[in-house]
């Protein structure tokens, strides 16, 4: 048996939770307002803002987690059957 392949399982609850960690990121950046106006805070007038603070964070974040769920993806499907 390969080691790869006794990875499987693990590699597809990682698979799993990485996707699921994923959506939330994306859930939580909202194009419309910013992270301020879900606590009631307005955004009102800004077309053009830069990300700062927790909304950087979140940016980075969904980008680390998109990173590592494509080579986890990868890395399943180089597995042999």
């Amino acid at each position: 048996m390969n080691t790869l392949q006794a990875w499987a399982p693990a590699l597809r609850v990682i698979q799993i939770i990485l996707s699921v960690a994923v959506i939330l990121f994306i859930l939580l950046q909202a194009r419309s307002a910013g992270l301020g106006s879900i606590f009631g805070g307005t955004s009102a007038g800004s077309v053009f803002k830069t990300r700062r603070g927790v909304e950087r964070l979140i940016f980075n974040l969904t980008v680390v987690f998109v990173v590592l769920f494509a080579l986890v993806s990868v890395v399943m499907m180089l597995l042999p059957a």
